[in-house]
C-alpha cells in the first residue's frame, strides 16, 4: 500500500509494530544531535514497540532499542 502526506502524524499517535518513516522533528538543533547519534534522523525508519499516554516510548531502530519521553515524541512526525 502506498503511503501519503495525509497518514503523517505524531509518534504519540502512530501505528505500534509498523515500520514508519520520520518526516519531521520539530526539535532544536541540541535534541536532534542526541538523537541522530542515537540513529533516528530524518528519513530513517523507527518502529514504535511500546508506548501509553504520557509515558516515555519504546522505540526499535535497526537491531537497536532507545526510550523516548514522550513529549519528544509528539515533536516527531512519521508516516
Amino acid at each position: 500500500m502506498k503511503k501519503n502526506m495525509s497518514q503523517i502524524c505524531p509518534l504519540t499517535e502512530s501505528a505500534l509494530m509498523t515500520d514508519l518513516t520520520v518526516v519531521q522533528m520539530k526539535l532544536d538543533a541540541s535534541e536532534q544531535e542526541k538523537l541522530l547519534q542515537l540513529g533516528l534522523h530524518r528519513g530513517g525508519t523507527v518502529r514504535v514497540l511500546q508506548r501509553a499516554c504520557n509515558e516515555p516510548l519504546l522505540l526499535a531502530i535497526g537491531d537497536a532499542r532507545i526510550g523516548l519521553n514522550y513529549q519528544t515524541a509528539q515533536k516527531i512526525f512519521v508516516f
